[in-house]
């Protein structure tokens, strides 16, 4: 039995997190974009199997549904029509598709390193991260492209280290895929390409490697095109568009950073850096870190041998992709808002440099040191989690734990997508038996949250105005500071530390 456990760790680690999800799914919450997620999802359905043109006329037509569709066919499949129900559902596939890049990245390492401590550690530095563990069951946006990124990592491995046709087929459906959910997903086969031709030149075998290549564009154009509707009546045209759309993204509205509201487009070039540093625990970032600088010496001082076909260049590429899309969002100065949600994809590189950081220290003979710092910071997260679920996406590290009550909340934006309106709904509906209960929200999530309640627990709220409504709650998004005008109607709030959540005001009207 031991034995069978120990050859199948990654899925024993997949299968345990996924039963502990079992138990815990359906206290998130809904995000901002879910209801917008779902409309997109369902429009293109529509557009596939009703003749339903409606899909060119949404504003979210050139999004990617790779995911999204999907999760509309279970829905169809199963004949899912309650909107709870669907919501959970939702939820619950996100996470476990979450799992699954989590598997991969032990699956990778094991590739690279054959050791499965290293292998392990990896697997936990995905699922232990809080930010990302909240958001792997209400962002069907970046988790997905997340873990479709290491997914492509793998088969970008396998696919250099066997050069066959069929590796280079597999990658190439991975990478389909991979676009599809995200268009920044195109560096990685830039990359691909790239590493291609330095083989073809080295190995001077031009044949073997056209045909690699092409065989790769023609997997990832095909699973694109047939994974993704509106290509479908002009490819090159749509695609086009959609990438210009997505790289200047018409986002026009307010995000708080270092206690200033400022425009999306206004924000300064520091901001992916810090959002990154302060919200990851301390101990990765140090891994990480050190790991790159590491690498960057070993890269200038050995180039050829990165860039060559190694194992060794599955490193360099890791680099690459944590580092490049920071330095071209700073560059572009693209649009950015919601913290680094936007750039989560670049996660799994970093800690597949901390793992190279990390295999050095044991060829060091200093295995002890990583697996005793690795297992207080995995303990410490895990404390974390527990004690604040199912808030883990307002997670921030030890840099910030020493400011003053309300500092993260006034100064950064904290639960930006709002999935902590459902517990302050609950919250009114356990805590006041009237029938019918009359509720402002200062955002959109305190509406879309309705969907995640039980069908008696929607019918006794109605969402009102303000000066119509018995309680108000919000999440103070765009209004970082206290309502005074509201001083004295406090009447509950969910804070994680020292900093709240959402709060609910119960007013005259009730």
């Amino acid at each position: 039995m031991l034995d069978y456990l120990n050859k199948n760790l990654g899925l024993v680690l997949f299968f345990l997190m996924g039963i502990i999800a079992l138990f815990t799914f359906d206290e998130y919450g809904m995000g901002w974009d879910e209801v917008i997620q779902h409309k997109t999802g369902t429009l293109n359905f529509n557009y596939i199997f009703s003749d339903d043109e409606s899909l060119l006329k949404w504003k979210d037509k050139d999004y990617g549904v790779a995911f999204e569709l999907p999760l509309i066919i279970i829905e169809k499949v199963f004949g899912i029509e309650d909107t709870r129900q669907i919501y959970l559902m939702r939820h619950l596939i996100t996470h476990l598709f979450f799992l699954l890049g989590a598997f991969f990245i032990f699956k990778l390492v094991i590739l690279l390193y054959k050791n499965k401590m290293l292998a392990t550690i990896a697997f936990f530095m995905i699922v232990l991260h809080p930010r990302l563990y909240a958001h792997s069951f209400f962002n069907t946006k970046d988790i997905p492209f997340l873990s479709m990124f290491i997914i492509s990592f793998y088969y970008t491995a396998i696919a250099f280290k066997n050069k066959t046709i069929r590796s280079f087929i597999a990658l190439g459906i991975s990478v389909g895929f991979l676009i599809n959910l995200r268009i920044m997903g195109v560096l990685l086969p830039s990359a691909v390409l790239l590493f291609l031709l330095i083989d073809a030149l080295k190995e001077k075998q031009y044949l073997q490697h056209i045909k690699l290549i092409a065989l790769f564009l023609i997997s990832t154009i095909f699973v694109l095109i047939l994974t993704w509707p509106f290509l479908w009546s002009d490819p090159l045209t749509n695609f086009t568009a959609a990438f210009n759309n997505m790289s200047k993204f018409p986002w026009d509205n307010w995000v708080l950073f270092d206690g200033v509201l400022l425009k999306g487009k206004e924000l300064p070039w520091y901001y992916i850096p810090v959002w990154f540093t302060i919200t990851t625990p301390i101990l990765y970032l140090l891994a990480g870190f050190s790991a790159a600088i590491l690498l960057i010496f070993q890269v200038i001082k050995k180039p050829l041998h990165y860039l060559t076909n190694s194992i060794d260049r599955n490193k360099a590429l890791y680099l690459a992709i944590f580092i490049l899309p920071v330095l071209a969002v700073i560059l572009l100065d693209s649009t950015l808002y919601d913290g680094w949600r936007q750039l989560f994809f670049i996660y799994p590189a970093f800690v597949l440099l901390s793992i190279f950081g990390m295999n050095y220290l044991f060829d060091l003979r200093k295995k002890n040191l990583v697996i005793g710092l690795s297992s207080l910071s995995f303990i410490a997260v895990i404390t974390f989690m527990i004690i604040n679920a199912p808030f883990q996406q307002v997670y921030f590290n030890e840099l910030m734990s020493f400011r003053s009550d309300e500092y993260l909340r006034k100064n950064y934006d904290f639960d930006y997508w709002g999935p902590s309106y459902r517990q302050s709904l609950e919250y009114i509906l356990d805590n006041d038996d009237s029938e019918l209960i009359k509720i402002a929200v200062a955002n959109n999530p305190g509406v879309y949250n309705l969907q995640i309640l039980n069908p008696d627990q929607r019918d006794r709220i109605k969402i009102v105005p303000l000066e119509e409504a018995g309680y108000f709650i919000t999440a103070y998004r765009f209004h970082p500071q206290d309502y005074d005008e509201l001083k004295g109607a406090e009447y509950h709030s969910f804070k994680v530390g020292n900093n709240t959540v959402n709060q609910i005001f119960k007013l005259e009207n009730n």
